[in-house]
């Protein structure tokens, strides 16, 4: 076992950067990266575009009514991954959003009512393929233990978030330089370049496999009717342990929706637009640090309890948006809060990986996204009707309320039910004597350098304004 270098530090197995640096994981996370930067520039440039034509309302409102709806259907999106089959269902859906996207960007060119273009684009994002859930139900089988588990997962939480910072600065420049209506259009070719590409090396790679077929399959527990009846319908929701996960999300999103409409607006009004990106970047960048000391960090406590301090460090500095009005402490605060961000879904994606059966994976990963989503969509159409009116204390002092109500979650759900491990088919796994045994499903010896995380029963894994699912 690796001894500490510094307190509260520790350095990452060599088995582990040969992990993120070697084929396939390398080449997953850079297309990943690819496909969420341009997916993120497009809800920035489609609000523009539709603000320099139909106003800050109305854009609001397509822009938070598609982003309230994909998260309602990003689990179904899911579960038909998890019950049909990754692949077929990844290319037709892939297929579907390139023809669908392309009529979004007639309609943009064309100056279509607005009511047109909102199905259009509601159509597009339904039909956009799961592929980052796919990705992250992926990486337990790619990962021969928990310190792997847990360098993947941050690794590929910071790289989102890296993202999310590229895709406002990528979306400022290219609307300074082609104007509202052609930067969409350029994203969206862009975004489908990418995710071509991106639907390759899923096809190649496996994605959305959680575990290969065992040797000796381990019996499904039985279940009631009742319960089968419940799971079927509902799926991870009925797990144990997902609505304490959910909750802070809530709060997190509606804080995203919010700013990702009042920036733009509140800029334009301060006349400071050429400071559009970095103020829009301003949670990620935080993020992106948060991340990085997150995952170097060996926090020794309960993973429970360390979800309920990081949805406390997000929301406390959002408590005191009722006075940002100065741009300075608007961007201070978001960027403060933001050093929470990718901690918070590094933990709520790993308390999906020790929560959620193997056959609703995929699905269970589409609700850390989807949740976040649910109060993007509804707070962005809130925001925008008041950024429409101009009234910035109003709507500042909303977007405290979301977070006092962040705030509370975890006093709402004190008793946490600890994470079960995954009702899938347990895999044989060759250990040898005096080791603790390896959580991969994949035969192989325990590495040499083992992880000295043995206060943390669960492995530990690795998205503001854009949405996430």
């Amino acid at each position: 076992m690796n001894a500490p270098t510094a307190r509260g530090h520790h350095k990452a197995p060599p088995s582990t950067l040969r992990l993120l640096t070697r084929p396939p994981v390398r080449g997953l996370l850079t297309l990943a990266l690819l496909a969420r930067t341009t997916a993120a520039v497009l809800p920035i440039t489609l609000l523009l575009a539709l603000a320099q034509t139909h106003g800050y309302a109305r854009a609001a409102t397509v822009g938070g009514g598609y982003t309230f709806v994909l998260a309602l259907c990003a689990p179904l999106r899911g579960r038909l991954l998890d019950r049909h089959g990754v692949h077929r269902v990844l290319t037709l859906m892939g297929i579907t959003t390139a023809t669908l996207l392309a009529l979004v960007t007639c309609s943009i060119e064309f100056e279509w009512p607005w009511w047109t273009t909102l199905p259009l684009v509601i159509a597009a994002t339904l039909s956009s393929p799961p592929l980052n859930s796919a990705l992250r139900a992926s990486w337990r089988r790619l990962a021969v233990d928990e310190a792997q588990l847990k360098a993947v997962h941050s690794a590929d939480s910071i790289l989102e978030e890296t993202g999310f910072v590229l895709a406002p600065l990528t979306a400022g420049a290219a609307v300074a330089l082609l104007g509202p209506r052609h930067a969409y259009e350029t994203a969206a070719a862009c975004f489908i370049t990418v995710t071509l590409l991106y639907l390759t090396a899923a096809r190649r790679h496996q994605l959305g496999t959680t575990r290969p077929t065992p040797t000796n399959p381990t019996p499904a527990p039985t279940l009631s009717r009742r319960a089968r009846r419940s799971r079927r319908w509902i799926g991870p929701l009925g797990t144990p342990g997902m609505p304490a996960i959910l909750l802070p999300l809530f709060a997190m999103g509606a804080i995203f929706g919010g700013t990702a409409i009042l920036i733009p607006a509140y800029l334009q009004n301060q006349h400071a637009t050429a400071w559009l990106g970095p103020f829009l970047a301003a949670i990620s960048i935080g993020g992106v640090i948060g991340g990085i000391l997150y995952a170097t960090l060996d926090w020794k406590t309960d993973l429970w309890r360390k979800y309920q301090l990081l949805t406390l460090g997000f929301t406390l500095p959002t408590l005191l948006l009722f006075l940002a009005r100065p741009l300075w402490l608007l961007a201070t605060l978001l960027l403060v809060a933001g050093l929470f961000v990718t901690p918070l879904f590094i933990n709520a994606f790993l308390l999906v990986d020790t929560t959620a059966a193997d056959d609703t994976r995929v699905e269970a990963n589409t609700w850390v996204g989807a949740s976040t989503d649910i109060a993007n969509g509804i707070m962005a159409v809130v925001i925008g009707a008041l950024a429409e009116h101009q009234r910035w204390d109003t709507a500042l002092l909303a977007l405290t309320c979301c977070a006092a109500a962040g705030a509370m979650s975890p006093l709402l759900t004190p008793a946490h039910p600890t994470p079960r491990p995954p009702t899938g088919p347990a895999e044989p796994v060759a250990t040898p004597p005096a080791t603790r045994t390896p959580t991969a499903p994949v035969p192989r010896p325990t590495p040499a350098n083992e992880s000295d995380s043995a206060s943390e029963p669960e492995p530990v894994t690795g998205s503001v304004t854009e949405p996430r699912t």
